[in-house]
C-alpha cells in the first residue's frame, strides 16, 4: 500500500517524464489488481471482534 501512495505522489508532483509516468501507472495498476485479488480471497475470512 505504501508503494501505491508513493506512485500517486510522484504522478501528482508532475516531475516525471511521460515514459516514467507510464511505467509508474502500470506498476500502480498491477499493485491494485493484486490488492483486489487478496481482498476477494479474504472476503469470507473477515470476522467481527466485539
Amino acid at each position: 500500500m505504501n508503494r501505491i501512495e508513493e506512485i500517486i505522489d510522484q504522478l501528482d508532483a508532475d516531475e516525471v517524464s511521460l515514459d516514467e509516468g507510464s511505467e509508474l501507472y502500470e506498476e500502480g495498476q498491477e499493485l491494485l489488481t493484486e490488492i483486489r485479488e487478496r481482498l476477494h480471497e479474504g472476503q469470507g475470512e473477515v470476522i467481527e471482534i466485539k
